[in-house]
């Protein structure tokens, strides 16, 4: 069987972290999240995949697959992206997103299943409270048998929402074709075929992961991290008094120094430096060549590669490549309490002209590549930075900065004698 990935969106949502790559090839653990996905294809034993990607052709200069590579010239949709591996797909094949790397269970009992009765059409599916936000299939006696994309609650045909995977046949194409060409064509295609033929529909009741938003990442680190146990390379050096403890992972050439904690779950990844008496702590992830400096505390973070900071606390946020962050900056994650509960945090989308909520009543800041902020900087709950901004000394940023914007506080000096 053959998987098709694709990765052609413009991942906008996922801004600033998007800013300079797709967001399937973020690094996390040491690679880009794509190759786990396709690394647990091959679990399966599912090891020809096409990847169909966008007219800069990233994905086939940035990871390590003999996947076949595709392009999809302008974003059309998902119909219009499938359409453009049509030529590599003589049998049965598997759809999904670049993020389903802890999927093998799910996807197995898809094949399985339909393999069982027959079908040429799969879904994985689960319940949902809001059927305005996804496919929604019409379910009858197990199979589903129409698609409706982001119905109204009180006309949704279900409460029983797709899960980003599917399985098709080449047949699927003939259907494609009957439908109107548009962003949701792929939708309308399988709403035809599951009409004339129902599908097998796969029923889970765990979440999976959907990377659309910045801190969706966070669910991703985590389910990456599950099981992984401790691997601590004897090519790291670690000083006699650092504690490390629960399932961590150190590779080669990473240096800890002295009086440094490291409570895991966490990625400590190659040739990174951790300064003295500094706390790494709850799914942190800080890729290669990242350094932290002394007395720090980073907290359920991702760190991409070669970012720094010099000391302070950073916690529930994401640092792009190669930014530097100076001594004394700090990333609030909480809000004040509303009667007596701390709210959830919202989120302004930079690439959108509106807010998001996140779910979650912990968030720090999300800042893009090659950043530079100054000393003695707090950076409120939310806040998204782009990318070749810079921040000055002594800044408290509450709102959002752009790609490249400078902002500083113009301060008065007077002097006397």
């Amino acid at each position: 069987m053959k998987a098709v990935i694709l990765a052609a969106g413009s991942s906008s949502r996922f801004q600033p972290l998007s800013n300079n790559r797709h967001k399937g090839l973020t690094e996390v653990l040491g690679r880009p999240i794509i190759e786990h996905t396709i690394e647990e294809l091959e679990v399966l034993g599912i090891d020809d995949v096409v990847v169909v990607q966008g007219p800069d052709r990233k994905f086939e200069e940035s990871i390590d697959s003999d996947a076949d590579f595709v392009v999809q010239d302008e974003p059309r949709g998902m119909g219009h992206a499938l359409r453009q591996a049509e030529h590599l797909l003589d049998e049965k094949f598997l759809v999904l997103n670049p993020y389903h790397a802890t999927s093998s269970h799910i996807i197995e009992d898809l094949i399985q299943k339909s393999q069982k009765e027959g079908s040429e059409l799969g879904f994985v599916s689960r319940e949902t409270e809001r059927p305005e936000d996804y496919g929604i299939l019409d379910i009858e006696n197990g199979k589903a048998t129409g698609v409706t994309e982001k119905p109204e609650p009180a006309e949704a045909p279900s409460n029983h929402r797709i899960v980003g995977l599917y399985l098709l046949s080449p047949r699927f194409f003939d259907h494609l074709d009957e439908v109107e060409q548009w962003e949701y064509q792929f939708e309308d295609a399988l709403d035809l075929q599951a009409s004339k033929n129902p599908g097998t529909v796969v029923f889970i009741d765990e979440e999976t992961v959907s990377i659309k938003y910045p801190w969706n990442l966070f669910e991703f680190v985590e389910e990456l991290m599950e099981d992984r146990g401790e691997n601590i390379s004897d090519k790291a050096s670690i000083a006699d008094s650092a504690t490390i403890s629960g399932d961590v992972i150190i590779e080669d050439g990473a240096k800890i120094y002295e009086n440094v904690t490291v409570r895991g779950p966490a990625y400590i990844g190659e040739n990174v430096t951790i300064g003295n008496n500094t706390l790494v702590r709850d799914h942190t992830a800080l890729e290669r060549e990242v350094t932290v400096g002394a007395n720090t505390e980073i907290k359920n973070s991702v760190f991409l590669p070669k970012s720094s900071i010099h000391s302070e606390y950073f916690g529930d946020s994401v640092v792009g490549h190669d930014t530097k962050i100076g001594a004394g900056t700090i990333t609030a994650n909480r809000k004040f309490r509303k009667d007596g509960e701390r709210p959830e945090i919202e989120s302004d989308l930079m690439a959108k002209d509106y807010s998001q909520e996140s779910g979650r009543s912990f968030l720090g800041a999300f800042i893009g590549d090659n950043v530079d902020i100054g000393v003695n900087v707090s950076i409120m709950p939310g806040v998204q930075i782009g990318s070749d901004a810079k921040i000055g000394p002594g800044t408290v940023v509450h709102q959002n900065v752009e790609h490249g914007e400078t902002i500083f506080v113009k301060q008065e000096q007077v002097r006397k004698k």
